[in-house]
């Protein structure tokens, strides 16, 4: 069933961008107000759709989810569960679900996914290595709503993605980020930089960690990342 809508896109532009938001939360909210008084059945129809999509995320089932997808309608996709979805497959690191969220329009710059590249980062493992850095990779890509910055810094500490892989001692996942065009001369709130993360030991770090933070600290100088804060702004002005 057609749900209306407040913000009506062409069925051209919603099939390829289904789960784009096309009205505001105002917009939506006023949109349900409207359905529970004129039309509940309708109402739970989109209850149901949200859910569904919400599911098939957390069974990381990605034929059901095509299929949900497929199947529902312009306005059935709840804002919430779209984040909370795309969320979900980000703790998850379902490479394919991810992708597909991020084709169908999620809006990546959404205050609830603007540091999600942070999320990926602090979830990634020596098992999910390789679907974590090509998650960061999709996101970094974006799709037609907006992409996400590899140095974008997280308003409470100032950390980048990098950061996080280097106080994590993740080498592999540094390098990667390297590759992706982080910048190793970022300054957090601390006046700290990766280096200065990187060579920070942590009481639960494992013998692996700690011979991998001497080789994080080397790749960062190779990339031309400073130890201190004072270097890293002094190099900044020379660039």
């Amino acid at each position: 069933m057609r749900v209306p809508m407040m913000s009506v896109p062409s069925m051209q532009q919603w099939r390829e961008l289904p789960l784009a938001f096309w009205e505001d939360e105002q917009e939506e909210r006023e949109r349900l107000a409207k359905l529970q008084a004129e039309d509940p059945i309708t109402l739970q129809d989109v209850f149901n759709t949200s859910r569904a999509l919400v599911d098939a995320v957390r069974d990381e089932d990605v034929e059901e989810l095509r299929t949900v997808v497929a199947r529902g309608e312009a306005g059935e996709f709840l804002q919430f569960s779209v984040l909370q979805a795309c969320a979900m497959s980000l703790r998850n690191t379902s490479l394919d679900i991810v992708r597909a969220l991020v084709q169908w329009g999620v809006p990546l710059q959404h205050e609830m996914l603007s540091h999600s590249m942070h999320l990926v980062c602090e979830v990634t493992t020596r098992d999910n290595f390789s679907s974590a850095w090509r998650i960061l990779q999709v996101l970094k890509e974006g799709n037609a709503e907006g992409r996400l910055d590899i140095n974008e810094p997280r308003p409470g500490d100032g950390w980048t993605p990098l950061c996080v892989a280097c106080a994590r001692a993740c080498l592999p996942l540094t390098s990667k980020l390297l590759e992706l065009g982080a910048d190793p001369n970022v300054i957090t709130r601390a006046s700290e930089t990766p280096v200065a993360l990187t060579r920070r030991l942590q009481p639960d770090d494992t013998d692996e960690q700690r011979e991998a933070r001497k080789i994080i600290a080397n790749m960062l100088r190779a990339q031309g990342g400073a130890d201190t804060w004072r270097d890293a702004l002094a190099r900044a002005k020379r660039s």
